[in-house]
């Protein structure tokens, strides 16, 4: 009762996606130089923020009609 295969040429010749390539992937190369740079980022904004402290602006009040 098994079913006969077939024998359709165009699957064979389709490449999968997770065939080996012969070489380990690297992905995770680019999360740590993503990380990095976010943090990088993070870093640089902290230290701008540190040196330029929030000023109070007083608000104007203007006189409603």
């Amino acid at each position: 009762m098994n079913a006969p295969e077939k024998s359709d040429a165009s699957s064979a010749a389709v490449p999968t996606r997770n065939a080996p390539s012969g070489r380990p992937s690297r992905l995770w190369l680019w999360f740590v130089a993503a990380f990095a740079l976010q943090a990088a980022a993070w870093t640089a904004w902290f230290v701008i923020a540190s040196k330029n402290k929030v000023q109070e602006v007083p608000l104007v009040r203007t006189e409603s009609r």
